[in-house]
């Protein structure tokens, strides 16, 4: 007989379509979209068909990949008033993510870390809808303890978030709630141990030279006995006449009335101040010939009433670090590591009592917030529950070897199970090639989705590329379905199986109602079989290209057919 050679495409006849679903099982795969949440953004495409087309459906967003999300509470157990109604607030803000994320499909899980002398997690990181009630009866609820180390609930906060692998950066929160008042630290990690450290003037070598004897037994007002037993003009906050202490760095006093009109030009209380302040007693701290931490010791029931360790007292020196002074270092050490992974920092203020902490808070949040503190949950609410929302993008570039469909009636686009028809917008920006579509008009002849096709995109190295802009919040209960078609151009010719990317990429790129970008998230990338075929049928060994069902044995021929080869993988 004679050679037989002939193209044939990848509409496979009954019995080889099921050899092919074994060998490339998520080659025909098409999202199927029902009223179940959206797990992950999706993307397949259909076989090719007798025109060599193919339909690419893109299905967004996620829950799992897009908008998963941990929200950790950072509660200090301390303060006697709920300022402004901060913890009621907070309960409220709990309720309404918990509602939204079940009717929305939303992926949100809640962890509570509290602390006092330690970082106690009541909470591990656990889905908001399935057990709201646990974590809002812990939310309520109060803990004993002594003492108060910030340091140690944000290592225990950063350490859930830290462990969380599957969730992005930016979709971790942190909600920190305290009075700001922090004296105790924590060493090597371990949130459960506290450290101090104390003057104790009755312990100095000679007690008699100072005027305030009080042991203040390493509590919050132990920087008292430094700042209270010397000169307090030994050294001035850069370009002003204000004393370099504590008290004035924190802003509670001040030599003037910040507030009256004859004091307008004169120098306020700020973090600029707090901040010199410390990165002057973190030099210190570093003075290896001081080895200032050697006067450290645990803090507990029993030794916080000693007034010293092992190691004795502090001396009372105006370099001397005092342990509130340690412990703000150290817990904002741990909050810039958050900020500086991405995580989203929101710090509130609670209780005006003997101790206002409000511009520790403020310098807390200098890199996250810009020193502001959160004054409500309504930006945060937006920031969680409205994820991909009106700004947000998808940008998927067509394959190299097809050709996107540029015809109207062959593009669609659903939200849930609601079909939007394409209409064409003329837009005279694009070249005559270009097309721009919208899906869904709105009263005012704006769109609630566009999309915008270009054969040469410049802003792409010039490759064809369609961006989908989204004008709305979309949510994976009720995901968005995009199918449109491409067709092969370039065919391959020399005989056997290959497998073709219709997409070399494609990404949505969320955008929050607070219009804060988001960690943006590639789709699957689909293929599809052409299949050229050939060989001498008398031959019982065909050459030069064997058909075989062994993925492997295709993959080494290919190597001999094509320049590039395509990953062997259904979707990479």
């Amino acid at each position: 007989m004679k050679p037989l050679v002939k193209n044939t495409i990848s509409i496979l006849s009954a019995g080889l379509l099921a050899l092919g679903s074994a060998i490339y099982p998520n080659f025909v795969s098409a999202v199927e979209v029902s009223n179940s949440i959206l797990e992950k953004n999706n993307k397949t495409a259909s076989p090719l068909d007798n025109n060599l087309e193919t339909k690419v459906t893109l299905s967004f967003p996620g829950s799992e990949d897009v908008l998963a999300q941990d929200i950790v509470f950072v509660l200090d157990k301390s303060g006697a008033s709920d300022q402004k109604g901060i913890d009621s607030q907070a309960r409220q803000f709990l309720d309404d993510i918990k509602q939204q994320a079940d009717e929305k499909g939303l992926n949100i899980k809640i962890g509570i870390v509290n602390f006092y002398y330690a970082g106690k997690v009541r909470q591990e990181l656990t889905d908001v809808v399935k057990n709201y009630n646990d974590i809002q009866n812990k939310l309520k609820s109060s803990v004993l303890g002594f003492g108060t180390n910030m340091h140690a609930g944000l290592l225990a906060a950063k350490k859930m978030l830290d462990d969380d692998t599957a969730v992005a950066a930016k979709n971790k929160h942190i909600i920190l709630i305290s009075d700001g008042a922090t004296y105790l630290y924590s060493k090597n990690n371990d949130f459960t141990t506290a450290y101090t450290r104390s003057f104790n003037p009755t312990k100095q070598k000679d007690p008699n030279v100072y005027n305030d004897r009080r042991d203040l037994q390493g509590g919050i007002w132990e920087y008292q006995s430094r700042d209270y037993n010397l000169k307090i003009d030994w050294k001035k906050f850069n370009g002003t006449d204000v004393n370099f202490i504590f008290s004035y760095a924190m802003g509670g006093s001040w030599p003037w009335d910040p507030n009256k009109p004859e004091n307008k030009d004169k120098p306020k209380p700020s973090i600029k101040y707090l901040g010199e302040y410390l990165d002057y007693y973190r030099q210190q701290e570093q003075d290896t010939s001081k080895n200032w931490a050697q006067y450290d010791y645990a803090y507990t029931f029993f030794s916080r009433r000693k007034g010293g360790g092992k190691n004795g007292v502090v001396p009372i020196e105006n370099n001397a670090p005092a342990n509130i002074d340690i412990a703000f270092m150290k817990a904002d050490d741990v909050f810039q590591e958050m900020v500086n992974a991405g995580y989203q920092m929101n710090v509130y203020y609670k209780n005006k009592a003997d101790f206002n902490g409000s511009l520790f808070l403020k310098y807390l949040a200098r890199n996250s917030n810009d020193g502001k503190l959160n004054k409500d949950f309504q930006q945060l609410k937006k920031e969680v529950l409205e994820k991909v929302a009106k700004g947000s993008t998808v940008v998927d570039y067509i394959g190299k070897d097809f050709d996107f469909v540029n015809d109207v009636g062959k593009i669609s686009l659903k939200v849930g199970t609601a079909m939007l028809q394409a209409e064409e917008i003329k837009d005279r920006a694009l070249a005559g090639s270009d097309a721009h579509y919208g899906f869904g008009k709105n009263n005012d002849n704006t769109y609630r989705f566009e999309l915008i096709y270009k054969k040469v995109d410049a802003d792409a190295a010039n490759k064809e590329t369609l961006t989908l802009k989204i004008n709305e919040t979309v949510y994976p209960r009720i995901p968005v379905v995009l199918e449109y078609q491409e067709k092969l151009v370039k065919k391959p010719t020399a005989p056997g199986i290959y497998k073709l990317d219709t997409n070399e990429k494609a990404t949505l790129y969320p955008v929050d109602a607070n219009d804060n970008k988001g960690t943006p998230v590639d789709f699957p990338q689909p293929q599809v079989t052409y299949k050229v075929e050939g060989g001498n049928f008398d031959n019982p060994d065909p050459s030069p290209f064997p058909f075989t069902p062994d993925p492997e044995v295709n993959r080494k021929a290919r190597i001999e057919l094509l320049d590039e080869v395509p990953d062997t993988a259904a979707c990479k």
